[in-house]
């Protein structure tokens, strides 16, 4: 199977889908916000020495000197295509008046790497962040992940790894630091291949996994599964899912949901429907419900103590 061919074919078809011919890479495909407007920042910070693509970009609150609770950010794009500051984070941006400082991370997309890359890569940037919590005037002890789509799967098995031992090789010289996010959120995440429906096509995990033969990788498609390391220990997790999703069916996150609150109990887990939602819809964006995510971050803070 061509991969190559089938990502240009796919490049070629967003394009003419939104009239833009100046869609012609795989990061174009969620094109770059302004960030003219947000002069408080540091971009294009080193967190890993595996690949080009370990940079982070955070943006500071226009008044204060920290420690701030951080909110950190996994885009989407199937495994291969978005890039960090793009359109889809300017409105997590709505966090900065909320005294959070917001981190726009970057990662290695497929074929350039493969799996279990991107997920090793996550958690070396929040032991980064961590480790470096006084540098760049972060609160270490309080740490969102948000991911949506493909970015929701990392991003859960980022959290929940912690709590298995799985996928623990740092790659920045930060292992005395915690991986595990403080607080997690999940937009329509696609979480287990073995129950996603097929809604996704096959190509895009036989990209990811690096393997046109996905049974002989069976083993590690379950592991891959964030489904296979719920624990008790779960961090307090978010979910929000659109019921009229046509890539990745709402019942991958009432899955998770159900899951998890068996596990680790319902004041763990939260679970948001969407009704006329489609993916990476307009009204997941939208300011209103934006703040729901950084309100239960605060919740679960104040509960905390």
């Amino acid at each position: 199977m061509n991969i190559t061919e089938l990502i240009k074919q796919s490049i070629r078809e967003t394009a003419e889908r939104r009239g833009d011919d100046g869609i012609v890479t795989a990061e174009g495909m969620i094109p770059p916000m302004d960030d003219s407007r947000y002069p408080r920042k540091e971009t294009d910070v080193v967190y890993g020495t595996r690949s080009s693509d370990e940079r982070l970009d955070i943006f500071y609150p226009k008044s204060g000197d920290g420690p701030f609770p951080v909110f950190v950010e996994v885009h989407g794009g199937a495994w291969y295509f978005g890039q960090k500051k793009s359109v889809e984070f300017e409105p997590f941006l709505l966090g900065l008046s909320r005294g959070f400082a917001c981190v726009s991370l970057g990662y290695t997309l497929s074929p350039k790497g493969h799996y279990p890359l991107p997920v090793l890569e996550i958690k070396s940037a929040i032991r980064f962040l961590r480790a470096n919590a006084k540098k760049y005037r972060l609160d270490p002890n309080r740490i969102m992940l948000w991911g949506g789509s493909a970015g929701a799967h990392l991003a859960a098995l980022a959290a929940t790894s912690c709590d298995t031992g799985y996928l623990e090789e740092d790659f920045s010289g930060n292992e005395a630091f915690s991986a595990k996010p403080d607080v997690l959120a999940l937009w329509y995440g696609c979480f287990d291949y073995y129950e996603n429906g097929k809604y996704l096509q096959n190509w895009t995990y036989e990209n990811f996994f690096g393997t046109d033969d996905l049974e002989s990788v069976s083993d590690e498609l379950r592991r891959s599964s964030p489904f296979a390391h719920l624990t008790k220990d779960a961090c307090p997790t978010l979910l929000q899912h659109g019921l009229s999703d046509t890539v990745v069916p709402y019942t991958q996150s009432v899955g998770y949901y159900e899951r998890l609150r068996q596990i680790a109990g319902e004041d763990r887990v939260r679970l948001d429907l969407l009704e006329d939602c489609d993916h990476a819809d307009a009204k997941l964006f939208a300011e209103e419900n934006v703040k729901k995510v950084f309100a239960f971050a605060e919740e679960q803070w104040k509960q905390r103590g």
